[in-house]
């Protein structure tokens, strides 16, 4: 009876770290499956990050992953010559002040233009987490990147 114990305790063991592994390398391929599946065009950037395109502009998911889950966030970014930095600065800090759920920010890049991007940001550990949450950001940022460039 010792020895069956054992190997069952091994198997538990086995398949906990293989089902980890998969959750890791899973997300991207569980957003390139949801996109694609909701009639997007998702590709690969050269930094590996997922890119498509929602209505006029082209988004970003970047997935970190984690022991236990995975940070993803989903981002548009603009590039303006109009507004300072310092000017960028002031809107998304304005714009923080008043939307809860995706976050502004401003920065200059290597190549020295100023940046502007909105993002939204989640949790998950499963494809259908992945999908439900996909499912509402696809709804929501497109208003929050109005919002902003609005302001631009």
């Amino acid at each position: 009876i010792l020895p069956t114990m054992k190997k069952i305790a091994l198997v538990l063991l086995m398949s906990f770290f293989a089902c980890y592994a998969l959750q890791a390398q899973g997300t991207k391929s569980d957003i390139m499956s949801y996109l694609r599946n909701e009639g997007y065009s998702p590709s690969y950037d050269s930094d590996g990050d997922i890119t498509f395109k929602l209505g006029k502009y082209v988004y970003y998911a970047l997935v970190r992953d984690n022991e236990d889950y995975s940070l993803v966030e989903i981002r548009a970014q603009f590039r303006t010559e109009d507004k300072s930095l310092s000017e960028l600065y002031q809107i998304a800090n304005d714009l923080n002040l008043n939307k809860y759920l995706c976050k502004c920010s401003a920065y200059r890049n290597d190549d020295g233009d100023n940046i502007c991007s909105i993002s939204m940001e989640f949790i998950t550990s499963s494809a259908s987490m992945t999908n439900y949450q996909m499912g509402y950001i696809l709804q929501l940022i497109p208003e929050c990147v109005d919002d902003l460039l609005n302001e631009l």
